[in-house]
C-alpha cells in the first residue's frame, strides 16, 4: 500500500513540473526546392501556347491521323506470288464456356468442338491485294464481275486510291489480324468457302488461274 502511495506522489510531482518549452531551431531550414509538378506543366503549357508550339504539335497530329487513316501501317512479311498455292483453312474451335441463348437453351457445351458453317450460312468471298501493286489492282478488277459476295482487303496501299480505282468499299488488314490467322504469305489472295473450311489461294498475278 506504501508502495502505490509513493508511485502516486511522484507521478503529481513529475506532472506538475512537466510544461511544455520551445527548444528553438536547430540546424538550417529551407523552403522545398522542388516545384509542384501540377505548376510546372501549367507554365510550361503556357509557353508552347505562346511560342505557337502547341499548334504544331495538334496539325502534326491531326495530319499523322489523316495519313493512317488512308494509308495505315502495312502487314509486314508479305510479298507477290510468284507460283500459284492453295490451302485450306479450318475454323473449327473448342467452346471455353458453355453457350445458352436468350431463353437458356444451350447452344454449344464447354468442350465442344464447333465450326461455324454448321451453324451460319457463308458465301462471301475475300480477296487480299497490296493496293501499291499496280498488277494486282488490275488482275483484280475482272474478278470482281463474277465474284457475288464480296470484300477487298488490302495489305498495304492507299485506301482511297484503291476505293476509287476498283470503284469499291475497300477494307485494310489493320496489324495483319486476317493475313496472321489464314497463314498465307504472298499476293494477292482468294479465300473461298469449300465445304467446311476456307480455301486460301495465292494468285500469282501472270498466268493467273480464275
Amino acid at each position: 500500500m506504501k508502495c502505490l502511495t509513493y508511485l502516486a506522489l511522484t507521478l503529481a510531482v513529475l506532472s506538475a513540473g512537466t510544461e511544455a518549452k520551445d527548444l528553438g531551431t536547430w540546424g538550417n531550414v529551407f523552403e522545398p526546392a522542388e516545384q509542384d509538378m501540377l505548376v510546372f506543366i501549367q507554365k510550361r503549357l503556357s509557353a508552347m501556347e505562346e511560342s505557337g508550339e502547341m499548334d504544331r504539335l495538334k496539325n502534326e497530329a491531326i495530319e499523322r491521323v489523316k495519313r493512317n487513316a488512308v494509308r495505315p501501317p502495312p502487314v509486314a512479311g508479305l510479298t507477290p506470288a510468284i507460283t500459284y498455292r492453295t490451302f485450306s483453312y479450318d475454323p473449327t474451335f473448342t467452346v471455353n464456356e458453355t453457350i445458352t441463348d436468350m431463353q437458356g437453351n444451350i447452344i454449344a457445351r464447354r468442350g465442344d468442338r464447333v465450326n461455324p458453317f454448321d451453324k451460319v450460312p457463308y458465301n462471301q468471298t475475300l480477296f487480299f491485294i497490296d493496293g501499291d501493286n499496280r498488277d494486282q489492282v488490275a488482275w483484280l478488277k475482272p474478278q470482281l464481275d463474277n465474284a457475288g459476295n464480296f470484300k477487298i482487303i488490302l495489305v498495304n496501299g492507299n485506301i482511297k486510291e484503291a476505293s476509287d480505282a476498283l470503284d469499291e468499299r475497300i477494307y485494310f488488314d489493320q496489324a495483319g489480324v486476317l493475313t496472321t490467322k489464314f497463314g498465307f504469305e504472298h499476293t494477292p489472295v482468294r479465300v473461298t468457302r469449300d465445304d467446311q473450311v476456307l480455301k486460301i489461294e495465292e494468285i500469282p498475278v501472270k498466268g493467273a488461274r480464275k
